[in-house]
């Protein structure tokens, strides 16, 4: 533990709307990205394999793997800093490349952010991480509801069903809570929905599930579930999606699934108003 101590924020310098709209800015562009890709699954896969094959990009998004273990906070935020220009030098895409490479890029700092500047930087300081991750979720959804349709408008059009009964009155502002939270209830999820969220990965963040199995199913991440990120990388020279998922039945633990486990997630899952 004494490791992860030099990477505490002390509590007067953290600046939460200042970090929710970093970590937006990386789902953001992740998803924009991710969203775009899916239309070309194929050459989607077969730029992000070229990509990965480039000795000089590593394929993988972990922290260790791409800074090495136990890096100065020094080391993170030139990193950090470094990938947000990056990211801007590439924004707006002009290319599927550019999506790729992007999504790649903002995917790693996601990563990289919500290790050290979070879920480290923040270890001291619960209540200020709960404002943040709310605060985000907030970000995230507003982007769902006004740029997505925008963006997307053929997949916000088979969306719009599931998440009618979700979406505030237009008349109030893009984070105002819904005035009656007392009246809503837990929403099943259709065998259509599911595969609409599996689609649409970052569709996910920002929500509250519930995961409640049958009796028959020998599983154990009983209770509440929310989606953290989503990334893409190779293993193996196989392109794997990867899941980070926060579950209550692990003390909030973050577990990293595949498209299957989420899928069973889903599919017994009801969305949390």
């Amino acid at each position: 533990m004494a490791s992860v101590e030099k990477y505490i924020i002390p509590r007067a310098q953290v600046d939460v709307e200042a970090m929710a709209q970093q970590i937006f800015l990386y789902l953001r562009v992740h998803g924009e990205d991710t969203e775009y890709l899916s239309y070309e699954p194929s050459l989607r896969d077969a730029k992000i394999a070229e990509l990965y094959a480039n000795p000089s990009c590593k394929a993988s998004f972990w922290p260790d793997d791409v800074i090495g273990e136990d890096p100065s906070p020094e080391q993170i935020d030139a990193y950090l800093s470094q990938a947000n220009a990056a990211i801007e030098a590439l924004t707006p895409p002009k290319s599927i490349e550019d999506r790729v490479m992007r999504s790649h890029l903002a995917s790693t700092a996601l990563l990289m952010y919500q290790m050290y500047k979070c879920n480290y930087g923040l270890r001291d300081h619960h209540d200020l991480g709960s404002q943040l991750r709310k605060r985000v979720a907030a970000l995230n959804q507003a982007w769902i509801r006004n740029e997505y349709p925008r963006l997307f408008p053929d997949r916000a059009a088979k969306l719009s069903g599931s998440q009618a009964t979700s979406t505030p009155p237009t008349h109030q502002t893009p984070l105002s809570p819904p005035p009656t939270q007392h009246a809503a209830k837990a929403k099943a999820i259709t065998s259509s929905e599911v595969e609409e969220y599996l689609n649409s990965p970052h569709t996910l963040l920002g929500k509250h599930f519930k995961h409640s199995p049958p009796a028959s199913e020998h599983q154990d991440y009983k209770g509440g579930w929310t989606l953290e990120s989503y990334t893409v990388r190779v293993r193996e020279g196989v392109v794997d999606h990867e899941y980070q998922v926060l579950l209550e039945a692990c003390e909030g633990a973050t577990i990293p699934m595949d498209r299957a486990d989420v899928e069973f997630l889903l599919r017994y899952s009801t969305i949390e108003p």
